[in-house]
């Protein structure tokens, strides 16, 4: 939660937006959040609400109430962690059932009304050197869910940086960028393509984020 290293990057990029913008951050870690019983009753019985009895409902609610949606967790094993494969799989309410629409010759469930033009972005942090296919099954899974293109994401490797004592200046000037990357969002509703490049590339070379990395696994006691 607040040690996140992928909240950091968040705040950081909230920080650009004005002060007066109506921001609420939820942690599923602290919401009963029940896996989805596949019974469909959303789509039937109970059109376009969930039967289980816990926090996602009035989660769900936040959704339609918002301008923009910030999803931020971290990658651990290249697709969403446990807690946020649970939420999105309870969104199902928010989803027209399946009749035989086809987009790029897949099928696709489009989303109700008041939803099509909701904006949603993606932030999350990894541990790896770079970002090169380290996503390609979320994207994959948000381009079915929403739709290829109708999502933006920011997706920053070397989540070390945020744990490591000696990284003080590229961890700062990093920050420092994604905020003027929200401030850039907040004015635009999107990124230029030099801003999601400068903000994404990996802020040390693969030679000193192995450095890194060897003295994270020694303090932690991580061996091969």
């Amino acid at each position: 939660m607040e040690n996140s290293n992928t909240l950091q990057v968040t705040k950081a990029f909230l920080k650009g937006f004005p002060e007066n913008t109506d921001i609420e951050t939820v942690h599923l870690y602290r919401m009963n959040i029940q896996p989805c019983k596949g019974c469909f009753s959303c789509w039937g019985p109970t059109v376009s609400k969930c039967v289980i009895k816990d926090d996602m409902p009035q989660l769900l609610e936040k959704f339609l109430e918002a301008d923009l949606i910030i999803e931020c967790f971290p990658l651990y094993f290249f697709g969403l962690p446990s807690q946020m494969k649970a939420m999105t799989d309870r969104c199902l309410p928010l989803m027209l059932p399946y009749m035989g629409n086809t987009v790029d010759g897949g099928t696709f469930h489009e989303l109700r009304e008041g939803l099509m033009n909701k904006k949603l972005l993606l932030i999350s942090t990894c541990g790896y050197a770079n970002c090169d296919n380290m996503y390609k099954a979320l994207e994959a899974q948000y381009d079915m869910i929403c739709g290829a293109g109708r999502y933006q994401t920011i997706f920053c490797p070397q989540g070390e940086i945020f744990i490591a004592p000696n990284v003080q200046r590229q961890r700062n000037a990093f920050l420092g960028d994604m905020t003027e990357a929200g401030r850039e969002f907040a004015a635009n509703g999107c990124l230029s393509e030099e801003t999601r490049k400068k903000i994404t590339r990996p802020m040390l070379s693969p030679q000193g984020f192995e450095l890194l990395t060897s003295a994270h696994r020694e303090k932690f006691g991580i061996h091969k």
